[in-house]
């Protein structure tokens, strides 16, 4: 689901509490409005960071004799990270594994094949940058998977860091409907509880969170050989749970649930 500005979404909270978008009142209720999305945004990224910030990035391709690549502005390197390759235009990205050793670069000038199945990150001048070994000698799609930080969330262009974006708005229509005792308010907050709950428990199952990778020693080694296919079961579980109970009501003046729950 793609991300969301703090104005859209500032629009519709809006709209679900029934204030005017125009008028006097119309600036500190914008005000308000933005420090309730901010809030809730920030209170979901911290207790369910690694299950609402996940993102598959597939923008980077590798270029003949390029060995570094510079990640995705979001992509904290110092957290977990998969680096996979699409090999032979297959349309199957394999997972690639972590480490290049001193051994390894000494070796990179006279390997013949120039698939790289193996990657790590190199300062590069004082920018992180992910490098990947043996250097390719052809073009072929990468994909990154990763959990995105918090981001900016100030300005009305500013985009949501959490995924899905709806999550962000229930949680802020549940906060100002209490705030303003508008009648419906128990609802969204009980709504609202009912999904994190699951949630909560997606992630327990999971193990607490999706994949993790931890930074492995220049001896440790894998055949290239053993392939598999990049996939998070707690991820897609998640957002099947998301497509099935969340839906987006049409403000019609009636008493429509925001959130369906099966």
């Amino acid at each position: 689901m793609a991300a969301r500005t703090l104005a859209s979404l500032r629009t519709e909270l809006a709209q679900r509490l029934g204030f005017s978008s125009s008028g006097s009142g119309a600036i500190l209720q914008s005000n308000l409005l933005d420090s309730a999305l901010r809030s809730g945004q920030e209170q979901l990224f911290y207790e369910f960071g690694d299950l609402l910030t996940h993102v598959v990035d597939d923008s980077l391709s590798t270029v003949a004799s390029q060995s570094l690549y510079t990640p995705p502005s979001n992509c904290n390197l110092d957290k977990p990270l998969t680096v996979s390759l699409n090999r032979g235009g297959s349309g199957r990205f394999y997972e690639m594994q972590i480490g290049i050793g001193i051994g390894a670069h000494n070796l990179d000038p006279v390997i013949n094949n120039r698939l790289p199945w193996r990657w790590d990150i190199l300062d590069d001048g004082g920018i992180a940058k992910i490098e990947l070994w043996p250097t390719p000698n052809d073009t072929s799609n990468i994909k990154l998977e990763y959990n995105a930080g918090l981001g900016n969330f100030v300005s009305d262009v500013d985009t949501s860091s959490i995924n899905p974006p709806q999550l962000i708005l229930l949680h802020a229509i549940a906060t100002m409907k209490a705030h303003y005792r508008q009648p419906d308010w128990a609802l969204y907050e009980g709504q609202l509880s009912q999904l994190l709950g699951r949630i909560k428990s997606i992630a327990l199952q999971g193990g607490g969170s999706i994949r993790r990778y931890t930074k492995k020693t220049a001896n440790f080694y894998l055949s290239p050989s053993n392939d598999w296919e990049v996939s998070s079961s707690v991820i897609y579980e998640l957002q099947t749970l998301i497509a099935k109970t969340y839906v987006t009501a049409v403000d019609d003046g009636s008493s429509t649930d925001y959130i369906v729950t099966q």
